[in-house]
């Protein structure tokens, strides 16, 4: 069977194969003709190929296969030889969350703190020249420094990494999975009962408060932190706290204050009615009358929030009195909130919805739960020193 002539367009040629499908080609700036890559299914695809290729040399764009493959190769030569530092810092500016949104700037400063210190062994290596026993052997010296951190520095660098990957710039993660878990060398736990009670009677009444609301509402440090006299509402004898922000103080940046990481951490906390009478005395002893009164200020200072350091000096010497400096976190108290509630009769989801927590699974799963229920399942948690050990449990 003979060939088909390529018919002329007009511009370039298109011809019919014996196949059935058809070749465009044309004749480039350089007087050479160039077939297409491949064939197409339709004498229409193959026109759209040609007028690309046409708007391409009319703009001056236009480059030849073997012009194209050369600076392929020696992009891939250029990336392979980039700094992971410089990589680093590109990947930081376009890195977005799971949403698909920018990273919070809290969250975009810690990284950039962590590159600079922790991933600075790092900072002048080729990312090809990163290999799976130069980063065990920086983990291994990062462990004997900083347990915790360890792993999360790990994670930070394996992320990068990965990214690296989808780029073409390294075939795979020198970063094992098994060095991104955070090692303590400590068990942590909630507090029991009595040990919360020693706790509250060894800190000041100033911040009482905020260990309940860790205790019973379940709200994170940077959480209880950001708190105004404005977030508490007190409806038929019941405090509701509206979360809705927080406050973190990171170093050379001050303070930042933004909403919680998730949809979900934005909520609204029902406490037990027997803690009304404790909030009110903290509200008329410890807040000013402001609506945006701090509710745990500086005491050197009512319109700073409280510093890490500041809370943990009391926090320590609560700890030492209660015997649990080495077991019990300010965020342990999250996990007491969480037990407390679940064991009153809680379901798993009234209990993520209690602590604003959000996981790919429970966000399947989750239901709206009527407020009257929350503020029924609040009442049935114990506080210290009370009399009552047997939970009446509601219908889950």
């Amino acid at each position: 069977m003979a060939r088909s002539k390529p018919r002329p367009e007009s511009w370039g040629a298109i011809r019919k194969l014996p196949s059935g499908r058809y070749q465009a080609s044309y004749i480039a700036p350089d007087l050479a003709r160039y077939n297409g890559p491949y064939t197409f299914d339709t004498k229409a695809d193959a026109r759209v190929w040609l007028t690309e290729r046409r708007l391409e040399i009319q703009r001056g764009a236009w480059k030849s296969p073997q012009d194209q493959q050369a600076e392929a190769i020696e992009h891939e030569k250029r990336a392979r030889a980039e700094k992971f530092s410089t990589y680093a810092h590109t990947w930081l500016l376009q890195r977005v969350n799971s949403k698909g949104e920018p990273l919070r700037p809290s969250t975009r400063i810690q990284y950039e703190q962590r590159l600079s210190t922790t991933l600075a062994e790092f900072a002048d290596d080729r990312l090809s020249a990163i290999t799976p026993a130069r980063v065990r052997e920086w983990h291994s010296k990062r462990l004997q420094h900083a347990r915790t951190s360890a792993g999360v520095d790990a994670r930070l660098l394996r992320a990068i990494l990965n990214t690296a990957i989808l780029d073409g710039i390294i075939d795979r993660n020198p970063v094992d999975v098994g060095l991104t878990r955070s090692m303590t060398g400590r068990k942590h736990r909630p507090p029991t009962l009595n040990e919360l009670h020693t706790l509250l009677e060894n800190l000041p009444s100033r911040i009482q408060l905020a260990i309940y609301l860790a205790a019973y509402g379940g709200l994170r440090l940077s959480e209880w932190r950001a708190l105004r006299r404005r977030d508490l509402t007190i409806v038929e004898g019941r405090v509701l706290v509206n979360v809705e922000r927080t406050a973190q103080y990171l170093d050379g940046h001050g303070w930042h204050v933004g909403p919680p990481k998730t949809a979900e951490g934005v909520r609204l906390v029902p406490l037990p009615l027997s803690l009304t009478e404790h909030v009110q005395r903290h509200l008329s002893t410890h807040v000013g009358p402001f609506p945006d009164a701090l509710l745990f200020p500086r005491r050197v200072d009512p319109a700073e929030f409280m510093r890490d350091g500041e809370f943990n000096a009391m926090w320590n010497k609560a700890r030492d009195a209660a015997g649990v400096r080495d077991v019990v976190r300010e965020h342990d108290l999250r996990a007491f909130a969480g037990t407390t509630f679940a064991q009153s009769g809680a379901t798993l989801r009234e209990t993520m919805r209690l602590l604003g927590h959000s996981t790919t699974v429970a966000a399947m799963a989750y239901q709206h739960t009527a407020d009257e229920r929350m503020q029924e399942l609040t009442d049935l948690m114990p506080l210290p020193g009370s009399t009552r050990t047997n939970l009446t449990h509601l219908n889950a």
